[in-house]
């Protein structure tokens, strides 16, 4: 190899080198903020159709599920964390006079989220969401 192909190679190696954390810590920005429209299989079988609200929170996530027909009440998700691809929060569902705590784990697939809930007895289901545009 000559001296000046040999200097070109070192050079791009050493550029390339520089950029690679840049490159990384790019790669790494997503960002759910956002709605995010789709479903779920409710513990009876029901079909319920609900938005999950996201928002920058310091360093992760904070939102709430809602829908319009009000199949599903409004509540604060909480224990929000997002390790790319997997976003993973809990909601505490009404059920009867107390609440049910609910653990969703959620895989983030381009523009949807896609994944299951699981409740303390060990039930669970589908969940489904897209991005709203």
């Amino acid at each position: 190899m000559t001296k000046p192909n040999r200097t070109l190679i070192l050079s791009a190696l050493a550029v390339a080198l520089a950029l690679a954390p840049a490159f990384a810590q790019m790669a790494g920005k997503v960002d759910l903020s956002g709605t995010w429209t789709g479903y779920t299989i409710l513990g009876d079988g029901t079909r319920a159709q609900f938005n999950l609200i996201l928002a920058k929170a310091g360093e992760g996530y904070a939102g709430k599920i809602n829908d319009e027909a009000g199949m599903i009440p409004e509540m604060a998700i909480k224990n929000v964390d997002f390790k790319d691809p997997t976003l993973t929060f809990e909601i505490e569902f009404p059920d009867g006079a107390g609440y049910r705590l609910i653990k969703i784990d959620l895989k983030l697939e381009a523009d949807t989220l896609k994944g299951s809930w699981l409740d303390a007895d060990t039930n669970s289901n589908v969940i489904e969401l897209a991005r709203k545009k």
